[in-house]
């Protein structure tokens, strides 16, 4: 007579995994086509990541390059001023040079901040993603332990976000009619209290 124990057992563990299957009918067993779409999901999460991180850095090097500019005007105003003996605002804004240096402090100021806006957009962009792709990641460890029923959601969830900041990968695109721009006795005010 055989040892009812690994018989007694193997029921067991079947009459578990029927009654799972009763309670969540759409959980079906770990297939390799969940596990490999759960791959090609991460390695579309961390291509757009990489993306997005390539944007955020770029608009960091030119919100950089933008303030070293600015910084250089703002020497030729102070120069110019302190050539042209110039005392005050309204002397200084009827001076072409100075007024033109200004205007495009203004300009930059305002480039300088939409850049801003963006470097933290991407940065949420791909927190964002860097969870997702975490989730992918743990859900993949224990697919082939448990089900794909999460991976379904997963996915999806992933295919929206994606989607969504798949159009900002690619360049940075700042629209001028959108920026505030400060006017230039604005801008002299400024650079007066920076003295």
């Amino acid at each position: 007579m055989k040892p009812l124990k690994p018989i007694l057992a193997g029921l067991c563990m079947l009459s578990i995994v029927v009654c799972l299957w009763a309670v969540f009918p759409g959980v079906t067993a770990a297939s390799p086509n969940g596990a490999e779409q759960l791959r090609k999901t991460m390695a579309d999460i961390s291509l757009l990541n990489n993306q997005l991180a390539q944007r955020r850095a770029d608009a960091a090097r030119l919100r950089e390059e933008l303030a070293k500019r600015m910084e250089e005007i703002k020497a030729e105003i102070r120069e110019k001023t302190a050539e042209l003996k110039i005392k005050d605002e309204a002397e200084a804004l009827k001076t072409p040079k100075i007024l033109f240096d200004l205007r495009l402090i203004a300009e930059i100021q305002a480039y300088m901040k939409r850049y801003a806006k963006e470097m933290s957009y991407y940065q949420v962009a791909c927190d964002r993603l860097s969870y997702l792709y975490q989730q992918a990641d743990d859900d993949l460890k224990i697919v082939n332990t448990l089900s794909g029923m999460k991976i379904g959601a997963l996915v999806s969830q992933t295919e929206k976000i994606v989607n969504a900041y798949l159009p900002d990968a690619q360049t940075i695109v700042i629209q001028p009619g959108s920026m505030v721009i400060d006017s230039p006795e604005s801008v002299w005010k400024s650079l007066d209290t920076g003295r």
